[in-house]
């Protein structure tokens, strides 16, 4: 059970370690030579040379193969859910056989995993990733681009949230399909705010009113001895919000410099270490059992993916409700998020079959299914509005709907995952309240710009 109170098993969005925390070196290492599947794969794309296994060219899987599918959904609803999705494709493909190599979750665990199978030589066909991944994953040439395998089978991605694809296109290339799109918002106590005589928020993205001051004023009026005002964690779908509602970016991605130093990001930073020291409405570490569902949590930023978690924890001791995450003074409402995807492995040898189980699990079918048993939100318009999705509390539901188009993409870099663990020790700073922000925004500049120089020589940019 995490601080929020959920007992569902720790997801990607729930945890502040860095997902990747192999080493660049290692991951790299772990890099296969892809000259022996570029003739099956030629023939994919209408190049010539033999039919890939799983298929031919024209997209129907007629051959027996066998296929890995990695990911970190290796327990709970997850688990359950993909392995109906496992069942149900085996009876539409009989000939092809799939090995579901679940891990319990994301995080160095799951890396791990990925590169000693990459290491060993038997890469796993399918394998979740997110969208911060892609730039790195692409130059080392890891994973295929699925655009040619859309227009070929003409593929419909209408029914997808355009950005949830976007975030996976790079070069030209669409390399990865989107397993879900939530976008993290604020759930609140409201009999809590109105027992105090707290305002509701509307939540409405159009209504300008819920700004930096209004959350805080509201903060401090909830901040009891019992009850912690706001709880978050630290990992960077977390505290970017706080910088882009702000007007402020990390990253530079066209000029490929770290903009943390400037002051709208500045300020942002400022605003998260002064919700800890100075206001004190964020305590760093709630006491033992403390969480929302609970009510010792006022104000608990979260994904949607964990609600039926939280409708069945909370049941009727309180009523509960969404809503975005303040604006600052120089910015609008944004929201972090952007879920997972599937990449398929550029050295599948079965890449038609890999292909069609792609197809499979982010089909609406599927994700509906998925949805219903709470494992997932999933990444089509269809799914969000099924009554799967439409469920209360929070009777703001649509929030999470309409917030998928002010969701701000994940920072997609070369050299992200020495970025972001550079990032991770500087931020113990703003944390532990030793350094100002404009102190540990210049630190991490110091230290990125430098990084980001040299990964973009070594890609050609």
């Amino acid at each position: 059970m995490d601080s929020t109170g959920t007992a569902a098993p720790m997801r990607r969005e729930d945890t502040a370690r860095p997902r990747e925390a192999v080493s660049r070196r290692r991951l790299i290492g772990a890099s296969i030579a892809l000259t022996a599947a570029a003739p099956a794969w030629a023939a994919a794309c209408g190049q010539g040379g033999p039919a890939p296994a799983g298929g031919p060219a024209g997209g129907t899987v007629t051959q027996p193969a066998s296929i890995v599918w990695l990911n970190w959904e290796g327990a709970g609803a997850s688990l359950e859910g993909n392995t109906k999705s496992v069942a149900s494709f085996a009876a539409k493909y009989p000939s092809i056989k799939i090995e579901n190599a679940a891990q319990p979750s994301a995080g160095e665990a799951y890396w791990n995993k990925h590169a000693s199978l990459k290491a060993s030589g038997t890469s796993p066909d399918v394998w979740e990733w997110e969208p911060q991944h892609v730039v790195d994953y692409v130059l080392r040439k890891q994973v295929t681009d699925v655009q040619p395998l859309v227009a070929r089978d003409k593929h419909d991605l209408a029914d997808f949230f355009p950005k949830g694809i976007e975030q996976y296109r790079y070069r030209n290339g669409l390399w990865g399909m989107p397993r879900d799109f939530p976008n993290r918002e604020l759930l609140y106590n409201a009999t809590m705010f109105q027992k105090e005589g707290v305002k509701l928020p509307t939540g409405d993205w159009k209504n300008p009113d819920w700004t930096w001051d209004a959350f805080l004023d509201a903060a401090r009026r909830l901040s009891k001895p019992d009850v912690a005002a706001f709880s978050t964690g630290k990992g960077v779908r977390m505290w970017t919000p706080w910088v882009w509602s702000n007007g402020g970016e990390v990253i530079d991605e066209q000029n490929l410099v770290c903009v943390l130093d400037q002051p709208q990001a500045t300020e942002g930073l400022q605003f998260i270490q002064d919700m800890i020291h100075k206001h004190r409405i964020w305590p760093e570490t709630l006491p033992q059992g403390a969480n929302f569902n609970n009510g010792q949590v006022a104000i608990q930023e979260d994904a949607p993916a964990g609600m039926g978690n939280r409708r069945r924890d909370i049941g009727d001791k309180f009523t509960w409700d969404a809503v975005m995450h303040p604006r600052g003074k120089n910015g609008k409402y944004v929201a972090a998020g952007g879920g997972a995807g599937w990449a398929l492995d550029a050295s599948s040898k079965a890449k038609d079959a890999a292909w069609a189980l792609l197809k499979h699990v982010t089909s609406s079918e599927e994700q509906i299914q998925l949805c219903q048993l709470g494992g997932t939100i999933g990444s089509r318009r269809s799914v969000m509005t099924n009554q799967c999705f439409q469920q209360t509390p929070p009777k703001n539901v649509k929030l999470f709907i309409e917030g998928t188009e002010y969701l701000h993409v994940d920072v997609r870099v070369a050299g992200w995952t020495e970025v972001l663990r550079v990032m991770n020790e500087e931020l113990a700073s703003l944390w532990n309240g030793s350094k100002p922000a404009r102190q540990v925004a210049l630190d991490i500049k110091s230290k990125i710009d430098p990084i980001l120089k040299s990964e973009a020589q070594k890609a050609g940019a």
